[in-house]
């Protein structure tokens, strides 16, 4: 077959499968495809035209299970068919099908959804950064033992960077139970091991998570926590948290500042 012809015979498949819905199709299905195994022309295409729709609606069940199990079996169909009419897929791979569904749950287009479930645009959030930290950038990880070879004079000035693979979420629903509860929530989503986590942050917590982020030191952090507790215990606390996020493997470097004075 030529490159004419091959182009002539795509176009005219398009066609078909367009006008699927029609009694009599704009081509004769039976030029195209031949019956096979007791199935007919008509629904081979059938086959061929849903497979596509079918194929990506599987990806987002996967991806967003939560979401899906929520609105129900009709309800996320529904959302998935107007998502990709709104948003058809601009990538030739299947792992960025839902990377714009959260951004489309909080679009008018789909103001019905947000009116009969009110968390989906945050669910929606939610599971897509765990999806999305599944197979984020791997790097250099700090661990306990570097930092204990870090000496007392720096640590005033020590700062922390967070690795590719740790994000802060605010979101308005806290899904931590089984039933979605309607509360402002800071939501730490990381992996370690290969494995993708996901936690509720206290106040505290995520306060200092957030000092670390913009770039503070240790020292600094220490200083504001003590601020806003108002009790000298500071210092206790930002170690018991950076024990945690040592464990946890959030960051990829350390930042020597110049030594304290002594």
């Amino acid at each position: 077959m030529s490159e004419l012809e091959l182009l002539a015979a795509q176009r005219a498949f398009a066609r078909v499968a367009s006008a699927l819905e029609e009694t009599e199709p704009v081509v004769p299905l039976a030029a195209w495809l031949r019956e096979d195994r007791g199935i007919s022309a008509p629904l081979r295409m059938q086959i061929y035209t849903h497979a596509y729709f079918e194929r990506i609606h599987g990806v987002l069940r996967e991806d967003f299970p939560r979401l899906h199990a929520a609105l129900g079996d009709a309800g996320f169909h529904d959302l998935a068919k107007l998502y990709l009419m709104a948003h058809p897929p601009c990538s030739f791979s299947l792992r960025f099908a839902g990377a714009g569904l959260p951004a489309f749950l909080a679009e008018p287009a789909a103001e019905l959804f947000r009116e009969r479930w009110p968390f989906a645009v945050d669910l929606a959030t939610l599971e897509w950064q765990i999806a999305d930290l599944f197979d984020a950038a791997d790097g250099p990880i700090v661990t306990r033992e570097s930092l204990a070879r870090v000496g007392p004079e720096h640590w005033d000035t020590l700062s922390f960077q967070l690795t590719h693979a740790a994000r802060i979420l605010a979101l308005d629903w806290s899904f931590a139970s089984p039933e979605p509860v309607s509360r402002a929530t800071r939501v730490l989503v990381y992996r370690r091991a290969e494995r993708v986590h996901q936690r509720e942050l206290s106040v505290l917590e995520a306060q200092a998570l957030e000092l670390v982020r913009q770039g503070h030191s240790f020292g600094s952090i220490c200083a504001a926590l003590a601020e806003r507790l108002h009790e000298p215990g500071a210092v206790e606390l930002v170690v018991e948290l950076l024990e945690r996020w040592l464990a946890d493997e959030l960051f990829s470097a350390l930042s020597l500042g110049a030594p304290s004075a002594t």
